[in-house]
């Protein structure tokens, strides 16, 4: 769906947004808890002669919970193997907690560090896969991160900025965390920080690389 107009509460002018910056649009879209939003919609499908329909929202605060790492355990009963599954929807961090000077601030990184940690004391870990599947992507930081975690250190991607200049982004922190088996898999929307990962992991041989390119 398209969204075409915004309007503030039960009987706010709706406002035309088409031709907009995205960001405007999402500053005229977040407000107080509880307060009422109108948006006007092209549904899918729909040319944009309309007809459009309005849809009424009562704003809520936003939880993430869903886009964390999580983890399962695959166990293969010939073998005895434990092999653990870490999804990751995609990389993020808390920029505010973080300037905050908090240090329980959430991040990609983080949590799979307590994931792995977890499951070390919990279960011998026979081998590891990260699923990036319909990673989008998000945070450059939480990718070199992560990429640290299972290499000792060294360079993880060349950044080029637009006068041309290239920069070098380094694995923050020596040491592995895991050195055990791993596997990353990956799909056609696996993007961005996904692919720095993923590229890194198969540049230096750590793990192999799984799916679809």
């Amino acid at each position: 769906d398209r969204i075409i107009g915004v309007a503030q509460g039960d009987d706010g002018e709706m406002v035309d947004v088409i031709g907009w910056r995205l960001d405007d649009v999402v500053d005229l879209i977040r407000g107080p808890k509880g307060t009422v939003i109108r948006l006007e919609i092209l549904p899918k499908g729909i040319g944009v002669e309309g007809p459009a329909k309005t849809i009424v929202l009562t704003r809520e605060k936003i939880k993430l919970e869903e886009q964390d790492a999580s983890s399962s355990i695959i166990e293969i009963p010939e073998t005895g193997t434990k092999i653990v599954v870490i999804d990751l929807p995609k990389f993020y961090i808390d920029f505010a907690a973080q300037a905050a000077g908090k240090r329980d601030y959430k991040s990609t990184s983080r949590d799979v560090r307590k994931l792995i940690k977890s499951m070390n004391e919990d279960n011998k870990i026979d081998g590891l896969i990260i699923d990036l599947r319909g990673n989008g992507g998000g945070s450059l930081s939480e990718a070199l991160e992560l990429t640290g975690l299972f290499i000792d250190r060294g360079p993880v991607v060349q950044t080029k900025d637009a006068s041309g200049r290239v920069d070098i982004n380094y694995d923050p922190e020596p040491g592995v965390m895991y050195p055990g088996p791993l596997a990353v898999l990956v799909d056609r929307n696996s993007a961005s920080a996904s692919e720095i990962f993923a590229g890194a992991i198969q540049d230096y041989r750590r793990g192999i690389i799984i799916g679809a390119p």
